[in-house]
């Protein structure tokens, strides 16, 4: 189990390098465009802009990520249903700390919950790493048909700058995914045709590393085979865009705690989470990039003051991405443990 958490923390490790210059690139374009703006920055009208924010707003976009934790609560119980049936109620704790795992220490916090998971149910790593891979498939496929829609069908987001580049590119990624899905989908259902093109891509590797590498494969190739019956992708399809519907909503309840944003509609709160999706390519501590992002695109697609944008940026990191947080370590400080120590556990060799 050690050794396949190990080459899948590597693969993040991989994944986020290459993300990370991607992100900082777009960055760096996006804020370059903001360097006169920042200059003629109001910390006056900024502290303004936080002292009226409506609680009862940023309290409802926090209980809504709430329920989003818990559907995915019940997707993880639908994926796991071929393995063992494991009551919803029984995923809700590993959920909220791997996601403050998530939260608080980026990218090493991601194999806290399928570790987690594992112990408490006695299930195969490998498995609770499958089901985490069809889950990302199953997010950002989600994600990208919402933001798609919205772009289509929003009157208000059509006439944004840039709105016909945001559609050829939500089309060209909806595309990607969908490649990305047959692939997988075919690795998972007919594993075994394809052992002799994996021989012949690893054949150059030493022998003994070779065989490693096909037998994780292998084991891999037949966890994915989690969704066995048009039930239950059904079921994972609606739970997977109500998650994101929902996650939608609390970026709308965020921007509208600030009286200035009413004006923006549900349609551009759809497309500020697909700003925040590409910055949580590189899931830092903190959550720190999709934030940034964030700001840039209130001021540069939406025309929103760099005061009221980096207000709206840092509640909404409270209120999305540090949601988590304060049940994640209450449940942490409940089983007397921490996320150093899980993140340490979930990867040392002596893991059976």
């Amino acid at each position: 189990m050690s050794a396949q958490l190990q080459d899948f923390g590597r693969f993040l490790t991989n994944k986020r390098v290459f993300a990370t210059i991607i992100v900082f690139i777009i960055l760096a374009l996006l804020f370059s465009f903001e360097i006169n703006a920042w200059r003629k920055f109001d910390w006056s009208l900024f502290v303004a802009n936080a002292r009226y924010v409506s609680l009862l707003r940023a309290v409802t976009a926090v209980a809504i990520i709430h329920v989003g934790f818990l559907l995915r609560a019940v997707r993880w119980s639908v994926l796991l249903r071929p393995l063992k049936a494991v009551p919803a109620a029984r995923l809700i704790g590993p959920t909220f700390v791997g996601f403050t795992g998530l939260a608080l220490l980026g990218r090493p916090g991601e194999l806290i919950r399928p570790y987690l998971i594992s112990r408490k149910e006695g299930l195969s790593i490998s498995s609770q790493l499958a089901a985490l891979t069809l889950e990302r498939i199953f997010d950002t496929a989600s994600a990208v048909v919402l933001i798609l829609t919205t772009i289509l069908l929003s009157p208000t987001t059509r006439t944004l700058p840039h709105a016909e580049e945001f559609r050829r590119g939500a089309l060209m990624l909806l595309g990607l995914m969908t490649v990305l899905t047959i692939i997988v989908l075919l690795f998972a259902k007919r594993g075994e045709k394809f052992d002799w093109v994996l021989k012949g891509i690893l054949s150059p590797l030493p022998a003994g590393l070779a065989k490693k590498a096909a037998e994780i494969a292998g084991t891999f190739s037949a966890d994915l085979n989690l969704i066995r019956d048009a039930k239950s992708l059904a079921q994972i399809v609606v739970l997977s865009i109500s998650i994101w519907f929902l996650v939608g909503l609390a970026y709308f309840e965020t921007i509208h705690a600030f009286g200035n944003l009413w004006c923006m509609s549900l349609g551009d709160a759809f497309l500020l989470m697909g700003f925040s999706l590409l910055g949580s390519l590189v899931q830092l501590p903190g959550g720190g990039t999709p934030q940034l992002i964030v700001v840039a695109a209130l001021i540069q697609v939406f025309g929103v003051s760099a005061e009221l944008s980096v207000s709206c940026g840092m509640l909404a990191w409270l209120t999305i991405y540090m949601a988590p947080v304060p049940l994640g370590v209450a449940l942490l400080h409940h089983e007397h443990s921490s996320l150093r120590a899980l993140v340490r556990s979930s990867t040392r060799p002596s893991v059976a």
